[in-house]
């Protein structure tokens, strides 16, 4: 009885997985929030989840029928796993470099505003 509860519960998870990285793959501009950075890490997380969600779908109906899904897990331990941990690490790599890159944009902005046209002392010096 409780293996039948995982079973299904596999599925509909599996499925809810597969929903959520489609909706990635279909706008890469507008991902859900944990898919987040460049375009191609976002595609990789989405087709990632798409591939995860369908195969544990498979293994969960395979296992509910009693039947031996024997492949399913080295599918997901060596092509969904990493697409989904690889675009998950490129997304927080990317985060980093782009609050890295804001850091340098303002303090270069602030830079500029103690400045004026001719290379002198800005408004700051006469604070």
């Amino acid at each position: 009885m409780f293996g039948g509860f995982v079973d299904v519960l596999g599925i509909s998870m599996g499925l809810g997985c597969a929903w959520l990285g489609w909706r990635t793959v279909l706008r890469p501009h507008r991902p859900p929030e944990p898919f987040q950075g460049p375009v191609w890490a976002v595609r990789a997380g989405g087709l990632g989840f798409v591939l995860l969600g369908v195969v544990l779908a498979v293994r969960s109906a395979a296992l509910l029928a009693g039947r031996e899904a024997g492949w399913t897990g080295d599918f997901i331990r060596w092509v969904a796993g990493p697409l989904v941990i690889g675009s998950i690490l490129a997304a927080l790599l990317s985060r980093r470099a782009e609050h890295r890159r804001g850091e340098h944009r303002r303090a270069e902005h602030r830079q500029s505003r103690t400045r004026n046209e001719d290379g002198g002392p800005g408004r700051a010096a006469h604070r």
